[in-house]
């Protein structure tokens, strides 16, 4: 009987701390023969999501004009940083919540990320993220410093 391959999920904001979770995973994944996903959950809100990415000059247009530049916007992003045999996931919602939900229905064996994001920091030592995806997943997580 042929074991599954180790399926990682590498959640994202595009931070500096984020880059890192992403570098040990891709090593975690050379090292294992691991399948890779990664994860960036955006706001709901179109909006939120402009000014969230810097991207305020979305923001002039019609409300379809800016789902359609995000669209792009965030495709980008994604063939800037997926390799090849990466896959790349977009999500909206709460990113706590939506990593956790997505790792118990993808059947992931790990969560990658990092210590703290762009986000506002809840302590001193980790973002409200990793808190809450630390303190609800039932998926293992390891945390990139």
């Amino acid at each position: 009987m042929a074991s599954q391959p180790l399926r990682i999920l590498v959640a994202l904001d595009f931070s500096s701390e984020a880059g890192r979770a992403l570098r040990t995973a891709r090593d975690l994944a050379r090292r294992t023969s691991a399948e890779l996903t990664i994860l960036h959950v955006r706001p709901v809100s179109d909006i939120r999501a402009a000014i969230q990415e810097g991207r305020d000059d979305l923001l002039k247009g019609t409300t379809a004009a800016l789902r359609s530049a995000l669209e792009e916007h965030f495709a980008g992003r994604f063939t800037a940083l997926a390799r090849q045999r990466e896959r790349p996931l977009l999500l909206r919602g709460k990113p706590g919540l939506e990593i956790c939900r997505e790792a118990r229905r993808g059947g992931y064996n790990l969560i990658v990320m990092g210590s703290r994001g762009r986000g506002r920091v809840a302590s001193a030592l980790l973002g409200s993220t990793a808190q809450e995806v630390l303190s609800q997943s039932r998926v293992s997580v390891l945390v990139a410093r």
